[in-house]
C-alpha cells in the first residue's frame, strides 16, 4: 500500500492537531492505556480513522516527542484528582464533585472525560475546609441500630 504525499513529511494519515495537542496535556496526567480510553470516548479517531489503543498512543508520543507519564508525577507537582482531593476533605467522590461544581473547590479538566485536578494547596484553603466541614454535618444520623454511620 503506498501512502500520497500532501506535503514534505506529512502524510494523508496525520492525526488532526487538536489531538496531538490533547495527548501532549493527558500525558503529564494519565499513562496511554487512559488516555487511549479517553479519545474513544471523545470521538476522536486516529489517522486511519481507528479507535485508540494504548500501542497508538505510545506510537503518536513517540512520533511527537511526548514524554510518557511516570507513576507519581502529578503528585510531585502538587496536584491531586477528585478521588484523592474526596479522601483528603472526607467527603464522598458526589460530595467533592458538587463542590467543584458550585466553585467553591477549584478545578480543571483537559477535556471531558478527563479527570479533574485539583491543588493541594487549594484542598488545604479555608474556606474549602470549611464547606468541607460543612457538608460533612449535613448527612443524616440512621437511627437505625444495624446500619453503621458514614464517617
Amino acid at each position: 500500500m503506498t501512502v500520497k504525499k500532501n506535503k514534505i513529511g506529512q502524510t494523508r494519515w496525520a492525526v488532526k492537531a487538536d489531538v496531538v495537542d490533547l495527548v501532549r496535556n493527558l500525558a503529564s496526567q494519565l499513562p496511554d492505556l487512559s488516555i487511549a480510553a479517553i479519545l474513544n470516548r471523545s470521538g476522536k479517531r486516529t489517522g486511519h480513522g481507528a479507535s485508540w489503543t494504548r500501542s497508538h498512543v505510545c506510537s503518536l508520543r513517540n512520533i511527537h516527542g511526548i514524554s510518557v507519564y511516570r507513576e507519581g508525577e502529578r503528585a510531585e507537582r502538587g496536584e491531586r484528582t477528585l478521588d484523592e482531593a474526596a479522601d483528603i476533605l472526607k467527603v464522598s467522590r458526589a460530595t467533592a464533585y458538587r463542590m467543584v461544581s458550585s466553585g467553591v473547590l477549584p478545578a480543571r479538566q483537559l477535556c471531558t472525560g478527563a479527570p479533574w485536578i485539583i491543588q493541594l494547596s487549594d484542598l488545604q484553603h479555608e474556606t474549602v475546609r470549611r464547606e468541607a466541614d460543612a457538608r460533612r454535618s449535613r448527612r443524616p444520623i440512621s437511627q437505625d441500630p444495624v446500619q453503621n454511620p458514614l464517617l
